[in-house]
């Protein structure tokens, strides 16, 4: 399912998408069995900061990139609220790669 929208990203980069997996997931514990802890109940906040409002306004940069790859605006804003830059970066290099000519760093035409 989430093959086609993750298509030619490196294995790093897919390792890397886990990072907001897990943190959606601690969001969700924490709503569910609410944290005693002081420590871990400021980790938990944080993560709700970064993974709430700095996905959405990464929304700014990830929705363009989407849709010059072939995204649509539904799908760029999905998978940028769910995967954050861990999904529009590698997005935006392969698209950086298709306007050079798939040149990597370093080499010229």
């Amino acid at each position: 399912m989430i093959d086609q929208y993750i298509k030619g990203f490196e294995t790093r980069d897919k390792l890397l998408m886990l990072i907001p997996i897990f943190g959606w997931l601690f969001i969700a514990y924490g709503l569910i069995f609410p944290i005693e802890n002081i420590y871990i109940k400021w980790m938990w906040y944080i993560d709700i900061f970064l993974s709430v409002p700095v996905h959405l306004l990464q929304l700014i940069i990830a929705v363009p990139v989407g849709i010059k790859s072939g995204y649509s605006k539904l799908q760029s804003v999905c998978l940028t609220i769910t995967f954050g830059a861990t999904w529009w970066k590698p997005v935006r290099q392969m698209l950086n790669e298709k306007k050079l000519g798939n040149l990597k760093p370093g080499e010229q035409k």
